[in-house]
């Protein structure tokens, strides 16, 4: 079983991700001179919302890639055995 496939590790991520989208919501409303021209609140929010998705996924495949480095043994040290 893969720790990514496990309930509460996705819970964390989850939350990791809503609070950096939160935070990047709040840029607009601070900043809003910063997106003329270029984005509206809405475009921006939509936005944030897909690179929250991307994030989450990014944050997946790096739990899963340093969890098979660890079962393949790829962390293990003989020195921390003497």
């Amino acid at each position: 079983m893969s720790v990514t496939d496990m309930c509460e590790m996705e819970n964390l991520v989850g939350e990791v991700v809503d609070c950096f989208e939160e935070k990047m919501r709040t840029v607009f409303e601070e900043e809003p001179e910063i997106f003329e021209g270029r984005s509206t609140e809405a475009q921006w929010s939509a936005q944030v919302t897909n690179c929250g998705l991307d994030m989450v996924t990014a944050i997946d495949e790096l739990i899963e890639k340093f969890e098979v480095k660890l079962h393949n043994g790829e962390y293990f040290d003989e020195s921390v055995l003497r």
